[in-house]
């Protein structure tokens, strides 16, 4: 069983507040400083200054909390190397997924590895970009499928693949004309979209991100009608007209949607969404995180 001193610790110098330190664990206040106490008693010293607002560790607690980071890497090191000794027979992936690849590229890889490793148990994490990234920093999941941009440099990323990005045009809209092909590049300067009408996904989404890059470059301000979680609702609603939307290459040939919409390519060079694989600078992965990155690397090799 792993020491928690060291995740309290932690907790405590993060908030500066025993109370807020212990809300965030999931714990309640007099159990927290009921623990400290006790492991300062066990030590005879105090590892946190209480005199002072927001509290501090002592330089002594600052030690104790060094080492047990030392510890827990140690912990997660001898972790790794048992389960690579099992031949992966056992073990767990804990894998964030960002939502929108989950309808594709995730189960183009997922059944694949469940066949091939059938006693590795998965958890799926479903989160925002931003949460996604704190909880790799944090350990709390192994790998993450997510997309570009990624915005902390103490996350790497191995891609996958990249798609065109498309603006979906319907056409009820100014901007409409009748085209010679369904998907070709913009006509027009993009700054024309400012004050449009737009679906967007929610903020904190991969693909938002990359669409508020696109915004600031060509000084967009648009007119968000609907913010949605699902990159489908949004792209649906815009070939019916309610607003304008971007969307990835592989919504349109995944969804096989008969439209009159038009797509249009943007940016010179053109914008387009990166598929990566990412996870902790500097950490060793699990076992079972570099089976599940060589196996995504093995699936999209050919693209």
């Amino acid at each position: 069983m792993k020491d928690l001193s060291g995740k309290y610790l932690k907790a405590i110098a993060e908030h500066g507040n025993v109370s807020q330190a212990a809300r965030a664990l999931y714990i309640s206040q007099p159990y927290l400083s009921k623990y400290i106490k006790s492991l300062e008693d066990e030590l005879g010293i105090e590892l946190v200054n209480r005199k002072v607002n927001p509290i501090l560790l002592t330089y002594a607690g600052e030690r104790y909390l060094a080492y047990m980071n030392e510890i827990e890497q140690s912990y997660v090191k001898l972790h790794n190397e048992i389960q690579s000794i099992s031949n992966l027979k056992k073990g767990r992936l804990k894998l964030g997924i960002n939502p929108i690849l989950g309808s594709h590229t995730l189960y183009n890889i997922l059944p694949e590895f469940i066949l091939s490793y059938p006693g590795i148990e998965i958890e799926l994490i479903e989160e925002i970009a931003h949460d996604m990234e704190a909880m790799l920093l944090e350990g709390k999941i192994d790998i993450c499928l997510n997309m570009l941009p990624i915005f902390n440099s103490e996350i790497v990323y191995e891609t996958l693949y990249e798609e065109k990005l498309y603006l979906v045009i319907h056409p009820s809209h100014k901007y409409y004309n009748e085209p010679k092909k369904q998907i070709s590049h913009i006509p027009f300067h993009p700054r024309l979209l400012d004050g449009e009408k737009f679906i967007l996904l929610k903020q904190g989404l991969g693909l938002r991100r990359l669409t508020d890059v696109i915004f600031k470059e060509y000084s967009i301000n648009p007119d968000i009608v609907i913010e949605t979680q699902n990159i489908e609702s949004a792209f649906r609603l815009a070939i019916r007209g309610v607003g304008l939307t971007i969307i990835p290459e592989s919504v349109i040939t995944r969804d096989q949607i008969k439209t009159d919409a038009i797509f249009y390519t943007l940016g010179n060079p053109i914008y387009k969404n990166h598929v990566t694989v990412s996870y902790k600078k500097g950490e060793p992965l699990s076992a079972p995180a570099k089976a599940f990155l060589n196996m995504a690397k093995e699936k999209y090799r050919q693209f």
